[in-house]
């Protein structure tokens, strides 16, 4: 679920600066520093510079300020350690903003084009030397003119490409930008910003270099709209590195983009679950940012709305899709899970799912062990010898929801709740809202402290005679070992008891359990179902519940 959360300073937002195309004049009252200004009278013979590669020129010489002038500062994206392999494209962020103690607004109006064409991004040699590459614009800004004052900056995005990155020799460089106006309405003259180190090294196969390599080149796609093309240069990453949580990130937002929340969701789990072992903390700004966007959009999404199935690049490749190979059955602690999601209540929605729903893991911690089993209880049902457990192979999630004569718990209540309103018995209510397998706040769980048998209670708007019960175990299925119905006049009819035959591939898997009965005689309108917590290892999480029949 998503919760309102305060705007970030301008230098944090990693991946909105990379995605965003347009150049923007931004409203925001963080300002920076780290310039040097030269006067109009020094600049009068000097043009700004084209934005796109140039012929060698002179490094932009620095000269102590004269009279006030805007503040330039620059970032380097997707660059650990200021270094960049010889070929790999460069994505720089340019800000410009009004010194803190300016009494007065700075007006950029060039007397030609607009503030963006007054802006050069150049690397040179660190050494000295001349200008050897320079940065393009990506896209044009929505007003030739900006205002720079405590409440208004403006900035945007400059890119060097792959193949004139290709030319710069491996060695240290230097990264500047220039704002040069010599005309117009408004302030004039020449402001350099510090120089932003950056080492260009040769290409290596290391593990650490291949995906930040492929994370560039993707990014670089997607400024250039080839968002398959980008999913298709993380894949192969993913391949081989499945649990890369940078690389799982930015797939994330390739399938956000591409209109495939799904899709995302599974990458942002495996991404905070590849973290949950590294004691590190709090997930990173953009994958948490990822994760409320995605959970927004699919709470949100209409029931009834048609969708087109998303294309098949958009979902991310096997490897992803499957349980690490290092899970085991031990108890996590849902508290960090918890803090991490939203607490009101989500609507009722159905969501669609790949073919086959994939167990894909939630982040995990220590937590108290699992109670000791139980005797096994008898597998031969009481009172209704005629009840049968569903096979899964006939347990269709898009034919259960699409189920005309099923209806969902209007209320639900249990022995015991982990927290409320995360993981609370209203969780159980509505249509299922987990997208996919593992920990969820939206889904309902035991208190920390049961053990032994655990119930649940489920109370439907409309009696019927029922035909089955469907429940969508979304963490550690197969701990059901009793279904019951209440009648309308309170009588409880046993449907099922015994012990779940379905067993599951990872502690973490998503499945239906259901139980089908000739129709009652009696009506149904609320049903218990009983769970052995110590049947199965992990938190015992339940979506929703059906119930199957016909109104009289």
């Amino acid at each position: 679920m998503n919760l309102p959360r305060p705007r970030v300073p301008f230098a944090r937002r990693l991946l909105a600066a990379a995605l965003a195309a347009p150049l923007l004049l931004t409203a925001c009252g963080d300002t920076g520093s780290g310039s040097a200004a030269t006067s109009a009278a020094d600049t009068a013979n000097k043009t700004p510079a084209a934005a796109a590669v140039a012929p060698a020129s002179a490094a932009p010489t620095i000269e102590s300020p004269t009279r006030p002038a805007p503040e330039l500062t620059l970032t380097l994206r997707g660059v650990a350690d200021d270094v960049v392999e010889q070929g790999e494209p460069l994505r720089i962020a340019v800000r410009l903003a009004a010194p803190r103690d300016a009494a007065d607004a700075f007006e950029l109006a060039p007397a030609t084009g607009s503030w963006v064409d007054a802006i050069s991004v150049e690397i040179a040699p660190a050494n000295g030397g001349a200008v050897l590459a320079r940065a393009e614009a990506i896209g044009t800004a929505d007003n030739p003119h900006a205002t720079l004052d405590t409440t208004r900056v403006a900035g945007g995005l400059w890119r060097v490409a792959a193949a004139t990155m290709q030319q710069l020799v491996p060695g240290d460089y230097d990264v500047r930008a220039r704002l040069a106006i010599t005309g117009g309405t408004g302030w004039t003259g020449d402001v350099v910003s510090d120089a932003t180190p950056l080492q260009v090294a040769a290409v290596s196969e290391s593990a650490e270099r291949v995906a930040q390599r492929a994370i560039n080149l993707a990014q670089d796609a997607l400024l250039d709209g080839r968002d398959e093309e980008a999913a298709a240069l993380l894949d192969a990453v993913l391949k081989n590195t499945p649990d890369d949580v940078r690389v799982l990130t930015v797939r994330g937002v390739i399938a956000e983009r591409a209109g495939n929340p799904m899709a995302a969701m599974i990458c942002v789990n495996r991404a905070l679950h590849a973290r949950s072992g590294t004691g590190t903390g709090l997930p990173p700004l953009d994958l948490d940012e990822l994760q409320n966007r995605v959970m927004a959009a699919l709470l949100t999404d209409p029931v009834d709305t048609p969708h087109e199935d998303p294309p098949a690049w958009t979902w991310p490749p096997a490897a992803v899709l499957v349980p690490p190979a290092q899970e085991t059955p031990a108890a996590e602690d849902k508290s960090s899970a918890g803090a991490q999601s939203a607490a009101a209540p989500a609507p009722s929605i159905a969501l669609a799912a790949p073919t086959e729903t994939p167990a894909v893991i939630a982040p995990t911690s220590s937590a108290p062990v699992a109670a000791d089993a139980l005797p096994a209880v008898a597998s031969a049902p009481a009172g209704s010898s005629s009840a049968i457990v569903v096979p899964g192979a006939e347990l269709n999630e898009a034919d259960i929801l699409a189920d005309s004569a099923g209806q969902w718990a209007a209320t639900a209540k249990a022995g015991s709740e982990y927290g409320a309103p995360n993981y609370s018995a209203a969780k159980m209510t509505g249509a299922p809202n987990v997208p996919v397998a593992g920990d969820s706040v939206e889904a309902w769980c035991h208190n920390s402290s049961a053990q032994g048998l655990e119930w649940i209670e489920l109370t439907y708007a409309t009696p019927v005679h029922a035909t089955e019960v469907r429940v969508r175990q979304t963490n550690a299925p197969g701990a059901i070992v009793k279904v019951e119905a209440i009648a309308a006049d309170g009588t409880l009819h046993v449907w099922w008891e015994g012990i779940d035959p379905y067993t599951a591939p990872a502690q973490r898997d998503l499945a239906w359990f259901a139980v089908r009965v000739p129709a009652t005689p009696y009506l149904v309108a609320k049903l218990k179902i009983t769970l052995n917590l110590a049947a199965v290892p992990g938190w015992k999480e339940i979506d929703a519940v059906q119930l199957v029949g016909t109104a009289p």
